[in-house]
C-alpha cells in the first residue's frame, strides 16, 4: 500500500494543538474555485514550473525526451499533455525552477518520517495533522497511517471537507483525536456550483461524527461573494448548533496569495481582484455564524 503526498509542515501552529507536523496529501473530489492549494486537487503525479526561479539556461528542455518543455520569451513552456515525469528536467535544472510535486510512499515510511518530531509533539501537546487536498481520498492508506500514529501514542488530528462514503466515515472516531472539518456552503446548489458535487453527504457524515468525536472544529474560508455572505454564514452557524452547540466555529479569511499558485500550474484563477477582509468584516461574519473569534 502506498499513498501520495505533496508537502509535509513542520512546526504548523495553526492545525490543532501544540507543535505539529501537517501531512498534505494529493488529490481531492472536490474542486472549489478558490481553492488555497490547487496543486493538491489532482491525483498522482504532477510538477510545476516556477518561472521566477527560472534562469534561462535550457537545460530543462535540453534534457526532456518527450519535448515537453520550450522556451519562450525568457520562460519555460511546459505541454503538460506530452510530460511523462521522467524527472529529466527535474533533475537537469540548476535553479530547481521545474519541481515534482507529488511523493508516493508506504505508511510504514512516511511513519518512519513523522516518528522523528515525537519529541516536540510530547513537549507541546502536538502531533500530526492529515490534511490536503482531502485526506479521506486516500482511506485505506490514511486509515493505516493513523493507526500506525495511535500506536505510538502520537496525538491525530485531520482536516477535511468530510467528503467520503460513510464506510470510511465510522472508523475513524477509533483513531481521530481531533476533526477540523471545512464547512464552505450550505445551499445544495451553491455547493454543487462551486466545488463540482453537491453536501449532501458532508453534513450527513458530519452529523454523525458530531456525535461520535469529543473534539471538532468547524472552518469556514471566507470568499468574497461565494461563502462569506450573511445568508450562508447564519445558515452554517445554525447547522453546527443543531448538531452540536459546543462545537466551535472558525472563520478562515481570504488568502489571495494563493493565485500565484494557479499560475505554477498553467490553470486560470478564479477571481485576481479577491481580497482579504478587515478586522471589522470578519467580526460581523462571526455575529452571523452566532459564534465568537477564537482566541489566538
Amino acid at each position: 500500500m502506498t499513498g501520495c503526498i505533496f508537502d509535509i509542515k513542520r512546526f504548523a501552529v495553526h492545525d490543532g494543538p501544540g507543535i505539529r507536523t501537517t501531512v498534505f496529501l494529493k488529490g481531492c473530489p472536490l474542486n472549489c474555485v478558490w481553492c488555497q492549494n490547487p496543486e493538491g486537487i489532482g491525483f498522482g503525479r504532477d510538477l510545476w514550473v516556477k518561472q521566477e526561479k527560472c534562469i534561462g539556461c535550457g537545460a530543462c528542455a535540453a534534457a526532456c525526451p518527450q519535448g515537453a518543455l520550450s522556451p519562450e520569451a525568457g520562460r519555460i513552456s511546459l505541454n503538460r499533455d506530452l510530460c511523462r515525469f521522467c524527472n529529466a528536467c527535474v533533475n537537469s535544472c540548476p535553479a530547481r525552477a521545474v519541481q515534482r510535486i507529488d511523493r508516493e510512499l508506504s505508511p510504514e515510511a512516511l511513519m518512519e518520517e513523522l516518528a522523528l518530531d515525537k519529541l516536540f509533539f510530547d513537549i507541546s501537546g502536538g502531533g500530526v495533522t492529515l490534511s490536503g487536498g482531502e485526506p479521506l481520498a486516500q482511506p485505506d492508506f490514511v486509515l493505516a497511517l493513523l493507526e500506525r500514529l495511535k500506536a505510538e501514542n502520537i496525538h491525530t488530528c485531520m482536516e477535511t471537507s468530510l467528503f467520503a462514503p460513510e464506510a470510511v466515515i465510522r472508523r475513524l472516531p477509533g483513531t481521530l483525536d481531533y476533526l477540523i472539518c471545512d464547512i464552505k456552503l450550505m445551499d445544495r446548489e451553491e455547493h454543487l456550483r462551486y466545488t463540482g458535487r453537491p453536501n449532501d453527504m458532508i453534513l450527513e457524515n458530519f452529523r454523525y461524527l458530531a456525535d461520535s468525536l469529543k473534539k471538532i472544529l468547524v472552518r469556514v474560508p471566507l470568499v468574497p461573494g461565494i461563502t462569506a455572505v450573511e445568508k450562508n454564514l447564519k445558515a452554517i452557524g445554525s447547522f453546527v448548533r443543531s448538531c452540536n452547540p459546543g462545537i466551535p466555529i472558525e472563520l478562515l479569511n481570504y488568502n489571495w496569495f494563493s493565485g500565484s499558485k494557479y499560475v505554477l500550474l498553467d490553470k486560470p484563477h478564479f477571481n485576481d481582484e479577491a481580497r482579504a477582509f478587515s478586522k471589522e468584516e470578519i467580526s460581523r461574519f462571526y455575529a452571523w455564524t452566532g459564534g465568537v473569534p477564537l482566541q489566538a
